[in-house]
């Protein structure tokens, strides 16, 4: 039996919104159920193999490999487009709406929607981005180091509310220690869940910026709201926000979370070889600060876990490579995205260990291994 495509895209997105409008976390349990051993005999046209939503303004040039977009911001993309389509804005300013790949493959822009652009008078400026999260930006990398900018720290055990202070950060990746995957809980606990990458080190593989020694490093991949904007994974499902792959401090990450949020955090011992783990780590910052403005966070398919796991496969062998789409480019991988369901099929995999222990006020100063 064929299923027509737009009735396998509503059956996946229905089993996502299956949560009251009001909800704050989404029921995303009802993925498990998502059966696609049923849908086999598809026939998946070419073009769906695209992941990463993109809004962007530029100037498109057409050259002789092809069409580019050269963005406001000074970023250039290789645009998939038709010569007869690209011919019509070569040289003109657009305003592009695209996909690309995946979170580290964004060099070409498949072309869904491209006009021409003209700023109008009066033009309504967006707020601007709330100030807890900033775009890492790579300083330095050679001879051994990595120095990374914007990295969010706290001088005080506790960090003060809505009031954020920065530094940078000189890291030596053979100076790896270890790297857990962190789940951080929401209500309700047995579904949902944020994660993120924190890296410890050997003595001297951390410092910041006055020359002190962090316990450890962390990138947590989020939704970029602007200010008067809150986050829901219901609203993730749309172009609603930006993506952000912020750095911190393992100190002001924990702290921020257990005194400001009244939360807690669950590590897991990601299980690499020390050569795989410095690889990863470089692989992390290095996609840390890539620009991403203009492109979009998505509940399912850009979020805080599948780019995890997009960066673990960067590393791992081929045959211990997480699958991300059960059906290829149509329906995600639901052990790939939701971060309860990932965590027990790395933990399958043997690419994650057993718990090392609940992060909570009582735990707050223990030092991962």
């Amino acid at each position: 039996m064929r299923y027509p495509i737009d009735m396998i895209k509503t059956l996946f997105l229905t089993a996502a919104l299956a949560v009251p409008a009001a909800a704050q976390t989404a029921d995303f349990s009802a993925l498990q159920n998502f059966d696609a051993s049923q849908l086999q005999e598809i026939q998946l046209p070419a073009d769906k193999s695209w992941g990463v939503n993109y809004i962007l303004k530029g100037i498109v040039s057409v050259s002789e490999a092809g069409p580019l977009l050269n963005t406001v911001d000074g970023r250039l993309f290789r645009l998939d487009l038709s010569a007869r389509k690209a011919a019509k804005f070569d040289g003109k300013t657009v305003l592009v709406e695209a996909q690309a790949k995946q979170a580290d493959d964004l060099a070409l822009l498949k072309v869904v929607e491209i006009s021409e652009y003209e700023p109008k008078a009066g033009e309504v400026v967006p707020a601007p981005y709330q100030p807890r999260r900033r775009t890492a930006t790579l300083l330095e990398n050679k001879d051994g180091r990595m120095v990374m900018g914007n990295v969010r720290m706290s001088s005080s055990e506790v960090p003060a509310v809505n009031s954020y202070e920065w530094t940078t950060m000189t890291i030596k990746p053979e100076l790896i220690k270890n790297i857990y995957l962190i789940k951080k809980p929401f209500k309700p606990e047995v579904v949902a869940a944020h994660s993120f990458f924190v890296f410890t080190f050997e003595k001297g593989g951390l410092k910041d910026a006055q020359g002190n020694e962090p316990m450890a490093l962390a990138l947590s991949i989020e939704g970029k709201t602007r200010v008067g904007q809150s986050f829901s994974p219901l609203t993730g499902l749309k172009n609603s926000f930006g993506i952000n792959w912020s750095l911190s401090t393992w100190e002001e990450y924990a702290a921020r979370t257990i005194h400001e949020e009244k939360g807690h955090l669950v590590p897991y011992p990601v299980l690499l070889s020390h050569a795989e783990k410095a690889a990863l780590l470089r692989e992390s910052m290095t996609q840390a600060a890539v620009d991403r403005e203009g492109e979009f966070y998505h509940t399912v398919k850009n979020n805080c876990t599948n780019n995890l796991l997009i960066l673990l496969n960067r590393v791992l062998p081929q045959d211990k490579q997480i699958k991300l789409w059960t059906i290829p480019y149509m329906v995600y991988n639901v052990k790939a995205t939701m971060p309860l369901m990932v965590i027990s099929n790395l933990q399958k995999k043997g690419i994650l260990g057993a718990e090392f222990t609940d992060i909570n006020a009582a735990t707050l100063n223990t030092r991962l291994p």
